[in-house]
């Protein structure tokens, strides 16, 4: 197992949900369990209803690579990781199963009373490598563990793309340098069917009605 002492200045105040890319649950486990992987994760939620708790919440685990959200870097130094199984874009993407979102719910309430975590602070491998990941992708819906992410007052009639991508939460650098990448992260986020970097009035104005009550 892979994992590393959390810094004493840096708190978990993330979770970071993810999917596991992988032809089965066995080959996942066996990845986020192999100390020569370089890759893991504090939990994995198998389709059939099984929680595995992999690592200590108090140890770093190596889940999110290179990564920024907000004004952070290294945000594995700052969260938890939860693999969720599904064979992903690569391997035969599909819906995560009813018995996953029950558990996942379950766990998240758990850590998000043990750790003060808020529900904006719950985010995607997609939203903190926007470049490399497309998890746990536009199949996932969030509102299906009660989680709403944005409440952000509307202080003005119209924000522009790049306003509502760094309200959304992305790092500066990232909208930056691949503002594709992040339009096509939010489109996972508001579940869009095709997923491309198009800017569309309709993509405005959902992302408007994503972020803003």
């Amino acid at each position: 197992m892979n994992y590393s002492l959390r810094k004493k200045n840096k708190i978990v105040k993330y979770i970071v949900i993810h999917y596991t890319g992988m032809k089965n649950l066995k080959l996942a486990y066996k990845k986020l369990s192999d100390k020569n992987s370089n890759v893991s994760a504090h939990y994995l939620i198998s389709r059939d209803g099984i929680i595995y708790n992999l690592l200590c919440p108090k140890f770093k685990a190596w889940h999110a690579g290179k990564s920024k959200w907000r004004n952070n870097t290294n945000i594995n130094e700052y969260s938890i990781g939860i693999e969720l199984e599904n064979k992903g874009h690569d391997f035969g993407y599909s819906n995560f199963s009813k018995k996953q979102y029950k558990l996942l719910k379950k766990l998240i309430i758990f850590l998000k009373s043990n750790f003060n975590i808020l529900d904006k602070d719950i985010i995607f491998h997609s939203d903190i490598a926007p470049n490399r990941k497309s998890d746990p992708g536009e199949k996932f819906y969030i509102d299906k563990i009660g989680i709403q992410r944005f409440k952000i007052k509307r202080i003005k009639n119209n924000y522009s793309i790049d306003e509502m991508l760094f309200l959304y939460g992305f790092h500066i650098s990232y909208i930056r340098k691949y503002k594709i990448f992040c339009i096509e992260a939010v489109k996972r986020s508001l579940n869009y069917e095709k997923i491309n970097s198009s800017q569309s009035k309709k993509f405005s104005k959902d992302f408007s009605n994503l972020l803003f009550y």
